[in-house]
């Protein structure tokens, strides 16, 4: 069939564009339960599988952006490629909507991830952070698929069913919610625990990952576009909340409410009025967001959290925060402006982006500066440990402990290793950020029920050595837990008060009753302890 060209009678009109993008947002938001649900499974139930529910949700989540992506692919290929907004790159036979093809490249990263996180278990072991290697590259593939749908959402403005103000407002934010939640979530275990959270690193991640998104947002939608994402944002993790609470899983912090903040970035750009253009109102922007973060951020751990951070630190740290913030913000001035220019049709794109930068080859210049900036601060995220020697029993200060989260216990990494409990030998690794807290780092012994628990402890005996050196455990109490699955677990209740950053080994030694006689059990545990 021949195709039709675009006219203002197809306004309104429901294109394959349009149905794309819903089946886009609607995938992602799936993606988005499973993200949260993930984490919440592996401290709640433990580090198994690769088909749990979790990552059924995240994979056909992406799996349905990218039939979306593809299915656009393939109707601007087949003919109808004046249904799309913005650029319509030729590749040999194939075109190429310039968001879509964006979009489809980044589903390819996360799905490449799978195999990564697979060789990287096989190698490695079990991660017990979000700050590994193919988590890192699930997320970013993840964020480069949301910009493609930002820029395909915005080359549709005023077609299709877009056509509707309000429609193409809803689409985009629900995007822009999507990106606001990708970098809330690399945070990791700052939004976990705020204790943990620190007054350097803390800040310098919000500074780089939030104002380009919400700047962005203020130049292509409006001036609280902003506020409203942070605001949906959280009433996303709220309700996240509820779910994980009603099906007993560890939650995550309700904080930081970026809307705070945020709403201090749009404040910037209503006040503005005619000058809402100009760069150095997105880079007074990010500042401005940054001050009002961080200013939070201190009373919240003051007054909420009861661990204040030193004023000195704060202070050291605040520099190289307000800069990476105003960085930020003018990368998303430059992303906005491109936002802005995407509706205009494929021959006029070039015209259009030149008129929100001054020029064509201001246009190229900026998002040159922009690809380098965003690459550099990127790149200032890596800050490799540094480890010390090996803890000594002095160093770990090991003490009693009466009740703890069984899943905050070293020795819980153990249930999932090859192997256990029938082996004879057993190896397994598992990972800690250091808090402050009593981390649990006695062995344990499960029974299916808690009369058989008792039968069982009556032949079972605890050794356990630290880095080489024997631990006398006869001063440390059995702690009963019962399982999530509904085991009965003894716990060997000794905790180590405090940790440094360091790699050590743990050797335990079980014996115990079995068919036959008697059988002795040893685990070798690395046990890696990491800086906030």
């Amino acid at each position: 069939m021949r195709s039709v060209p675009y006219t203002e009678a197809a306004r309104d009109a429901w294109s394959v564009p349009d149905v794309a993008l819903a089946l886009a947002i609607v995938s992602g938001a799936a993606g988005m339960v499973g993200v949260y649900l993930d984490t919440a499974w592996h401290r709640t139930v433990g580090r198994d599988s690769f088909f749990i529910l979790p990552h059924v949700f995240i994979y056909c989540g992406g799996l349905g952006v990218w039939a979306g992506a593809l299915a656009s692919v393939a109707r601007a290929t087949f003919g109808h490629a004046d249904e799309f907004g913005g650029p319509v790159y030729r590749w040999g036979p194939l075109r190429l909507p310039f968001g879509f093809t964006l979009t489809a490249l980044g589903i390819l990263m996360i799905l490449a991830a799978a195999p990564v996180d697979a060789w990287w278990h096989n190698t490695f072991g079990k991660d017990a952070l979000i700050w590994s290697p193919p988590h890192l590259q699930l997320h970013c593939g993840a964020g480069i698929a949301a910009l493609g749908l930002l820029f395909a959402a915005a080359a549709q403005h005023g077609r299709g069913a877009l056509g509707r103000p309000w429609l193409w407002r809803a689409a985009m934010l629900a995007i822009l919610v999507d990106l606001v939640h990708r970098g809330h979530f690399v945070l990791a275990h700052y939004t976990m625990l705020p204790h943990t959270r620190t007054p350097d690193l803390y800040p310098f991640l919000v500074a780089l990952l939030a104002p380009f998104v919400l700047v962005a947002a203020a130049r292509a939608i409006g001036p609280w576009a902003p506020t409203v994402a942070c605001l949906v944002f959280l009433g996303v993790a709220w309700l996240m909340d509820v779910m994980l609470r009603v099906v007993a899983f560890e939650r995550y912090t309700l904080t930081p409410i970026l809307a705070v903040p945020a709403a201090a970035l749009s404040l910037a750009f209503a006040w503005a009025g005619r000058r809402r253009e100009r760069a150095w109102l997105a880079v007074a922007a990010g500042v401005a967001f940054a001050l009002v973060f961080v200013g939070m951020e201190v009373g919240w751990m003051r007054w909420a959290v009861g661990r204040p951070w030193p004023p000195e630190r704060v202070l050291a740290a605040l520099p190289r925060v307000l800069l990476t913030a105003a960085a930020s913000g003018w990368i998303g001035w430059v992303l906005g402006g491109f936002l802005r220019a995407a509706p205009a049709p494929a021959a006029a794109v070039a015209t259009a982006a030149a008129a929100e930068f001054g020029s064509r080859a201001r246009a190229r210049a900026a998002a040159l500066a922009a690809l380098v900036l965003a690459l550099a601060g990127l790149g200032a995220t890596y800050q490799p440990q540094r480890f010390g020697p090996p803890m000594t029993l002095e160093e770990l200060g090991l003490e009693p402990l009466g009740d703890f989260p069984y899943t905050e216990a070293i020795f819980w990494n153990v249930f999932f290793a090859a192997g256990w409990p029938s082996g004879t030998k057993i190896e397994a690794r598992s990972e800690g950020v250091i808090d402050g807290q009593p981390v649990p780092v006695g062995p344990a012994w499960c029974a299916p029920t808690a009369a058989g628990l008792e039968r069982a402890l009556a032949n079972v005996r605890f050794g356990m050595e630290v880095n080489g050196r024997p631990v006398e455990l006869t001063a440390y109490p059995l702690v009963r837990l019962r399982l999530r699955e509904g085991d009965s677990c003894a716990w060997l209740g000794v905790a180590s008060r405090i940790q440094r950053a360091s790699q050590n080994r743990f050797v335990y030694t079980i014996e115990h009753a079995a068919l036959g006689g008697p059988t002795r059990t040893r685990v070798e545990l690395g046990v890696t302890f990491k800086d906030p």
